[in-house]
C-alpha cells in the first residue's frame, strides 16, 4: 500500500542507499513494514543502525501525507510500480518513492538529457542554456533539470518551446515554489511535463536536499550537459553522479579566465565531451531512438519524427539557431517605433534604470538574464524594472520576463 512506501521513505537514520539496500533485501515496503526486530537481525546484510527508524511502525505521518497529496493533486510513483523508470532503478541509490505533478514521461522510451549549471552565472551561460535547452527539445529530447535560478531556469524555459515533455526535479516538495519567481515557469512545466521530487509535500528547500536530489536528475537521463559551473557548484555534483551511474557528460566550453567556467572547463580537461549545440548532444543517441529524435534545425526530418511521435500530421516549428548566441525565432521584426519623447524621458532616469533599459530588447528576457547582463544586484535590477514599468518604458510578460516597451 502507498502508506507503507511513504512510511519507508520518511524513516530517519537510514538514508537513500539504506532504503535501496532494504528494498534489495526484502523486495517491497509492505514486507519491510511487516517484519520485526528479530527478523531484521537475522538477515545477512542488515545494519543495526537502521533499527531505530524501522521499529517505529506508526503510519500516522504517512496517512497525513497521503491525504495532502490527494488534496493537492499530487501523484505518487513507487519503486515497485511498472511505470518506475528502469533507468533510475539501476542507479546505486534509487528513490523508494517519487511525488509528481503533471504528466510523467516514459523515461525508458525517451532520449532524456539533463541540462545543469550554476545559479550564479554569466550572460554567456544564460543565453546558451536557453539555446541548448530549446534545440535539444525541438530535436525530440526530453530536457531534465532542477528548478534553480540561472542555468536551470533558462534551460527549462527554452525547452518549453517544444511539444516534447519537460521535467523539473526539485529539492523540496512539488507544492513548494522555490525560487518564488519561478511560479509561472513551474505552472507551464506541469502543463507540458512534470514537477518531480522524492520529498513529501510541504518539504522546504533545505540546503542539504539539493546534492541528494542531483542523483535523480542524472539517473533519469542518458547524459548530462554542464552549461557553466564554477569550481564549487552543484552542477559538478550532478556530473560526478552521472559518471558514477555510467552516464555521459557533455560540457559547453567556457571563457578562459572566467570564474563562472572554472569547474566546467576542468571537466573538459578531464575528458568530458565538448559540444557546441544541442544536437551534438542528442545525436550520440540517435541510433537508440531513430524515430524520436532528429536535428531540430532540419525541418523535414523534424516533421517526420513528430508525425511518428504523435501519429498525425502537424506543423513543425523549426528554430533558427544563431551562432552568436542570439535567442531569436524564425522571423524577428522589431515593432515600428513611433515618434516619442523617449530621449527626453531618459534624462529623468536614474543610472540603474538607464543601464537596465539599455539591456532590454524587443524579446522577453528573464530577470536573471538582466541581472547577469547589468552586473547589478538582483534587488536593484527588480527595483529599476518596477520603475521602468511605471514610466511606461518596460512591460512584463508571463514567467517573470521583461521587454522594452515603445510608444
Amino acid at each position: 500500500m502507498l502508506e507503507h512506501w511513504i512510511w519507508l521513505s520518511t524513516r530517519k537514520g537510514i538514508g537513500t542507499r539504506g532504503r535501496a539496500a532494504l528494498l534489495q533485501l526484502y523486495g517491497t515496503a509492505e514486507r519491510i513494514y511487516e517484519l520485526r526486530e528479530s527478523d531484521y537481525l537475522q538477515t545477512e546484510g542488515f545494519e543495526r543502525r537502521w533499527l531505530e527508524g524501522l521499529n517505529d511502525k506508526s503510519l500516522e505521518q504517512a496517512r497525513r501525507i497521503l491525504v495532502e497529496c490527494d488534496n493537492k493533486g499530487i501523484e505518487l510513483l513507487t519503486y515497485a510500480d511498472e511505470e518506475y523508470p528502469n533507468r533510475l532503478k539501476n542507479i546505486p541509490d534509487p528513490p523508494a518513492l517519487l511525488y509528481y505533478k503533471g504528466k510523467l514521461p516514459r523515461f525508458d522510451e525517451e532520449a532524456a538529457i539533463a541540462v545543469v549549471g550554476s545559479r550564479r552565472c554569466s550572460a554567456y551561460g544564460l543565453l546558451h542554456a536557453k539555446q541548448f535547452g530549446r534545440l535539444i527539445a525541438m530535436s525530440g529530447g526530453v530536457v531534465v533539470s532542477g528548478g534553480a535560478r540561472g542555468i536551470d531556469t533558462m534551460a527549462l524555459s527554452g525547452a518549453l518551446d517544444s511539444t516534447v515533455p519537460v521535467v523539473c526535479v526539485l529539492g523540496c516538495g512539488v507544492d513548494v515554489v522555490y525560487p518564488r519567481e519561478n511560479h509561472a515557469l513551474f505552472r507551464e512545466i506541469m502543463l507540458h511535463g512534470c514537477l518531480l521530487s522524492e520529498y513529501p509535500p510541504g518539504t522546504p528547500p533545505d540546503r542539504a536536499n539539493f546534492p541528494v536530489r542531483n542523483r535523480i536528475i542524472s539517473g533519469l537521463s542518458l547524459g548530462v550537459l554542464v552549461v557553466e559551473a564554477p569550481e564549487k557548484s552543484g552542477a559538478l555534483i550532478t556530473a560526478q553522479c552521472a559518471l558514477e551511474q555510467g552516464r555521459d557528460v557533455f560540457v559547453i566550453p567556457g571563457n578562459i579566465g572566467s570564474k563562472f567556467c572554472e569547474g566546467s572547463n576542468r571537466l573538459l580537461r578531464e575528458g568530458a565531451c565538448m559540444v557546441e549545440n544541442g544536437w551534438e548532444v542528442l545525436r550520440e543517441y540517435q541510433f537508440l531512438y531513430p524515430d524520436k529524435i532528429a536535428d531540430g534545425r532540419a525541418k523535414e526530418e523534424l516533421r517526420r519524427i513528430y508525425q511518428v511521435r504523435f501519429q498525425k500530421a502537424m506543423p513543425v516549428y523549426s528554430p533558427v539557431i544563431f551562432p552568436d548566441g542570439c535567442d531569436k525565432k524564425v522571423v524577428d521584426i522589431p515593432p515600428t517605433k513611433h515618434y516619442s519623447d523617449e530621449k527626453e524621458t531618459n534624462t529623468a532616469l536614474t543610472e540603474n534604470e538607464r543601464l537596465v533599459l539599455e539591456k532590454l530588447t524587443d524579446e522577453p528576457q528573464y530577470a536573471d538574464a538582466l541581472v547577469a547582463a547589468t552586473a547589478l544586484p538582483t534587488q536593484q535590477v527588480m527595483a529599476a524594472l518596477t520603475l521602468l514599468q511605471i514610466k511606461g518604458l518596460a512591460s512584463k510578460s508571463s514567467g517573470n520576463c521583461y521587454q522594452r516597451k515603445y510608444f
